[in-house]
Formats: structure tokens, C-alpha cells, sequence
């Protein structure tokens, strides 16, 4: 059985993330969390950008662990 996917929009992502939902839009062309637009509206999927946070947490463990070296 298929997992329902959260559609969120730019706002309540930028809530997560900590930055405005324009930032959200240029992450979004640039490739880096997936989206998708409706009319004007760009959306997004909830657990994509907790998984886009889990990838950003992981490089900056593996940068500390870096710098450690």
C-alpha cells in the first residue's frame, strides 16, 4: 500500500527550514528539494523537505567531522 504523501506550501516549508518561502522557491529551482507548482502556487512535499533537512544536518556532521581531523 502507498504512503500518502503531505503537500505543504512555501510558507509552512520555510517554517521548517527557518527561511523565507522565497529562499524555499530558489532551493526548489535550483534542484536541491523537489516542488512543483499548481497555477502560480509552488508546493511541496512535507517529507521532502525533512529529508532535505536530514541531508543539510548530515554535511554539517560530516564538515565538523572534518574539521576535527
Amino acid at each position: 500500500m502507498a504512503t500518502e504523501k503531505t503537500p505543504i506550501g512555501t510558507k509552512e516549508a520555510g517554517k521548517m527550514l527557518g527561511v523565507l518561502p522565497q529562499t524555499v522557491v530558489r532551493l526548489i529551482r535550483q534542484g536541491k528539494i523537489p516542488g512543483f507548482q499548481v497555477g502560480d502556487v509552488w508546493r511541496l512535499y512535507r517529507e521532502d523537505v525533512e529529508a532535505y533537512i536530514q541531508r543539510q544536518m548530515e554535511k554539517a556532521r560530516q564538515s565538523d567531522d572534518q574539521e576535527k581531523k
